[in-house]
């Protein structure tokens, strides 16, 4: 094992060199465990990959299987492919085409497509999706994070009556701090 609070980049590079990639892997990636409304949700890839194409997707969704049956004890955990909606026509070539094989016979739970909001809903326990697109979503949902305990912290102290109610809230505000807490996770894994 190894671990690094360094570039992403640099470490994935290193990975390749010295670690080496499972065999029929092209590209690790870097997946995380996030909160969502039904439980404990897996996406990858994080930022590792930029850009990617439709075998490198197919590839996360099942090290994402994988890694949802090894960590979260999900014996056959759904997988969806994050896309612009949810409808089959829709996303770029790379993105229809991992759907057609993830369809196939590739012996993983395929959902479909999701969109964004299908990642805090809990729709699948493994969202797959490029880098680029996989870290705009880590990062939006680590500041709404912050922000709705800035708003509620704001709030909470605003008067002396919500004062004495953040008091009587004191417990569920905890409970709700410690499930949204990005740090919760202790960072992303490479996988593959």
């Amino acid at each position: 094992g190894l671990v690094s609070a360094g570039n992403t980049g640099a470490l994935m590079a290193l990975a390749k060199v010295l670690v080496k990639t499972l065999p029929e892997i092209d590209r690790p990636a870097l997946g995380a465990i996030m909160p969502s409304a039904r439980g404990d949700v897996v996406m990858l890839d994080l930022g590792a990959n930029v850009a990617c194409d439709s075998r490198n997707l197919v590839e996360f969704a099942i090290m994402g299987d994988a890694f949802a049956r090894a960590v979260l004890g999900l014996p056959n955990p759904s997988i969806g492919l994050l896309n612009v909606g949810s409808e089959e026509l829709k996303g770029d070539d790379r993105v229809r085409q991992a759907a057609e094989i993830l369809r196939a016979d590739t012996g993983i739970n395929f959902y479909g497509f999701v969109e964004g909001h299908d990642i805090t809903a809990g729709t699948v326990d493994v969202v797959v999706t490029d880098g680029f697109t996989g870290n705009i979503a880590l990062k939006t949902g680590e500041g709404t994070a912050k922000l709705i305990g800035d708003i509620m912290r704001q709030s909470f102290s605003a008067t002396f009556l919500s004062k004495i109610s953040a008091l009587f809230a004191m417990r569920a505000l905890g409970r709700l701090q410690r499930r949204i807490d990005p740090r919760r996770v202790n960072g992303g894994v490479f996988l593959g």
